[in-house]
């Protein structure tokens, strides 16, 4: 198993990479991974692959409940809510197995490198292959997104000198796009044009 020095993404396999899948960091910002928690190659995997369900699972409830409630059916409602949660438990758990999370510093320099990837190497490329098989709206909804995850990179690194001032601030999001502002309540989101009453306060 290897750790890219970079991003912090585990690969497995006898030799490093090539490259890293996440971040293209070349072979040699690999070194061995040895996690403190857990033996054996497949039980890594299944981890991965039960982290990755599980917060699929999550997400995917939660998108029924807003369908339950457009419906005007607010228990079902609630109960994919309960049953979203759960699942983010079981996310969790299966996460911290995983040695992926770290002390904060590192937490956030592993976040702002996550959303400058998606924001340079992913979305773009979604991006142009949604417009070439015609699929415009697709688009719009990948260059949001993109312009969101460019934003929240932003946000992490504030947050480092956040963290370093220990300064408290209020977050405001879009529940529109995702854009995330930091201690104001725009009257209306920059990325995607929602009015204020559209952003929820953390």
């Amino acid at each position: 198993m290897w750790e890219c020095a970079v991003c912090h993404h585990v690969e497995l396999g006898i030799e490093a990479p090539s490259k890293c899948p996440v971040c293209d960091a070349p072979q040699e910002k690999f070194i061995p991974y040895e996690s403190k928690l857990i033996k054996g190659t497949k039980t890594l995997q299944n981890l991965k692959a039960g982290f990755i369900g599980e917060a699929q699972a999550h997400q995917r409830n939660l998108a029924f409940a807003m369908k339950a409630e457009e419906e005007e059916l607010p228990q079902i409602a609630k109960l994919f809510r309960a049953i979203a949660e759960a699942e983010a438990v079981h996310a969790f758990n299966h996460l911290r197995f995983l040695g992926v999370v770290k002390d904060t510093q590192s937490n956030l320099e592993t976040a702002f490198e996550r959303e400058t990837m998606a924001e340079v190497k992913m979305y773009p490329q979604f991006i142009k292959e949604a417009e070439e098989e015609g699929n415009p709206g697709v688009a719009l909804t990948f260059s949001r997104a993109r312009d969101v995850e460019r934003e929240h990179a932003r946000l992490y690194k504030r947050a480092l000198d956040h963290l370093i001032a220990e300064r408290e601030t209020t977050y405001y999001i879009c529940s529109v796009c995702g854009y995330v502002s930091d201690g104001i309540l725009p009257d209306e989101c920059p990325i995607c044009g929602a009015s204020k009453d559209k952003f929820r306060k953390i």
